[in-house]
């Protein structure tokens, strides 16, 4: 068992320095006479985003990249909050294909007016509640990889903080303290985890 583990680490290690070994190589492109990195050649993109707390919910966004280290992100998607629309700005430490970042955003989630029921349990009675809108405010690192060929996969993890305390209404019944931190933990501020896959798009 502890070879196959060493085994795993081993090919991870090499496959990582592999990416890093072929940045000098595969960051640029010659056009014209400049050597332009990969995000000066694509300053857009489109993803499809999946997660908790992330920008979108699970949804797509709109990447925009105004310098190679500096890209603005759009979201929409749905999520337990109701529909939901992000905006967030990165920094992105190199002009390489692959980089680390770092980012900070506002999430907005909708809510819904729809009584949502929550069936009983052995502990707990039935009862139902309204999401009520949601706003956040995000943090977040990660790293980002655009290929030259426009191949484009993200992820992000950090924290979102909900801005207007309790978001949500009970509408009938009485929930226990159990189920209102649970209830907490999902409609409310905890840590973000999204994974971000797409396509940038040339000039």
């Amino acid at each position: 068992m502890k070879k196959i583990n060493l085994l795993i680490i081993s090919l991870f290690l090499i496959g990582i320095n592999s990416i890093f070994s072929q940045q000098e190589y595969t960051a640029t492109k010659v056009f014209g006479k400049e050597n332009l990195a990969v995000r000066d050649l694509r300053s857009s993109a489109l993803t499809g985003n999946i997660g908790w707390n992330g920008l979108s919910g699970v949804g797509v966004s709109f990447h925009v990249y105004p310098t190679t280290k500096i890209g603005v992100e759009g979201g929409l998607g749905l999520s337990s909050t109701g529909f939901k629309l992000g905006v967030r700005g990165k920094y992105l430490f190199t002009d390489k294909n692959f980089t680390p970042t770092v980012g900070a955003g506002f999430l907005y989630g909708t809510g819904s007016s729809i009584d949502i029921t929550y069936d009983a349990t052995a502990t707990q009675g039935m009862f139902t509640y309204q999401v009520n809108a949601s706003p956040f405010i995000q943090i977040v690192g990660g790293f980002e990889y655009m290929s030259n060929g426009g191949f484009l996969i993200g992820f992000d993890a950090g924290y979102a903080a909900l801005l207007n305390g309790t978001n949500y209404t009970i509408t009938s019944g009485s929930p226990n303290k159990d189920t209102l931190t649970a209830m907490d933990i999902a409609l409310g501020s905890g840590i973000v985890l999204e994974v971000s896959i797409g396509f940038a798009f040339g000039r």
